[in-house]
């Protein structure tokens, strides 16, 4: 997990992390573009909120993570501590749902109102930001399924990544009630940029 060309104090640096320590910082570090909030990493790594709690704050005074209104992301520090190929990446999933999305929602007044939604049995957990999309993710409270809504100007695909092949007809279910949930609130009208 450590780079062979990575700084003799950042070596010691990692070998000094706690086991939750390493946990959060090698999930984070699987999408370093991805926010991460507390609820989010607590059901998605199964840590006591106090160890997680504690995990974070040694982290962030060590410039490891950095934390936002959204929640955690690990810095450019933390990063150079781990190799990012040697850490097991998210599955893809599968394309369960897109449709077409009116040119006219604003993206981030559209995520400021669906970060933090609970949808059903899905639980929020976080997004991320690449250029020119936006990805949003919610889990199942058991992780078996996880969907990721992905935003473009003019596009909306949720993807679903599931523990075993029988759940993904519930994926499916759970991917069009999100949808239903997305689109409500772009017909909504009731934030900033969006025009109807």
């Amino acid at each position: 997990m450590v780079p062979p060309s990575v700084d003799p104090r950042a070596q010691e640096e990692l070998e000094d992390l706690r086991e939750h320590d390493r946990v959060v910082l090698e999930f984070l570090s699987r999408d370093p573009s991805s926010l991460v909030g507390f609820a989010g990493l607590r059901r998605r790594l199964r840590i006591h909120p106090e160890q997680l709690s504690r995990a974070l704050q040694r982290l962030a005074r060590d410039d490891l993570i950095s934390r936002t209104d959204l929640g955690y992301r690990i810095s450019p520090k933390g990063a150079s501590i781990l190799s990012p190929g040697a850490l097991e990446r998210e599955p893809e999933g599968v394309p369960v749902l897109q449709a077409y999305l009116p040119g006219d929602v604003d993206l981030r007044f559209l995520v400021q109102a669906l970060k933090g939604a609970w949808v059903g049995p899905l639980r929020w957990y976080g997004l991320s930001e690449s250029p020119g999309e936006l990805r949003l993710y919610w889990a199942t409270e058991d992780d078996g399924i996880r969907l990721d809504a992905r935003l473009r100007l003019g596009s909306l695909s949720i993807h679903a990544a599931v523990e075993t092949a029988e759940r993904l007809d519930e994926a499916a279910r759970l991917g069009h009630q999100l949808f239903q949930h997305i689109a409500r609130e772009t017909s909504r009208g009731s934030y900033p940029g969006f025009s109807g």
